[in-house]
């Protein structure tokens, strides 16, 4: 069944209307919904990539609470106010801490 259009095809079989081949009928495993930042052109590029792939490589840790785990980088002054995509503007976070930091940073706290 596709979940999307609650129509019935067999297994395997992409759906005609949406052409999403997707096993059991679920969807698991693919984002509903793309990131933001990956589309938004010139300010999540290839130097960026770079960038934070040379600032995780440095620095195997979280800068706020020392994990190892799924670690991303993090713009200290953000690009909207006026940061930049440079190694002396970046920080290395865990996925969680850098959604914690970005939600305080919206309701006006800053660090």
């Amino acid at each position: 069944m596709c979940p999307r259009h609650k129509r019935l095809h067999p297994l395997g079989v992409p759906c005609a209307l949406c052409a999403t081949a997707t096993p059991g009928g679920s969807s698991r495993g693919r984002r509903k919904h793309p990131s933001k930042n990956t589309r938004t052109p010139g300010r999540y590029d290839y130097q960026w990539q770079k960038v934070r792939a040379e600032a995780i490589r440095l620095q195997l840790y979280c800068s706020f609470c020392g994990t190892t785990i799924d670690l991303t980088g993090d713009h200290i002054l953000p690009l909207k106010d006026g940061g930049t995509n440079t190694l002396d503007n970046v920080r290395v976070l865990c996925r969680q801490c850098n959604t914690r930091r970005e939600n305080d940073y919206r309701k006006g706290k800053r660090y």
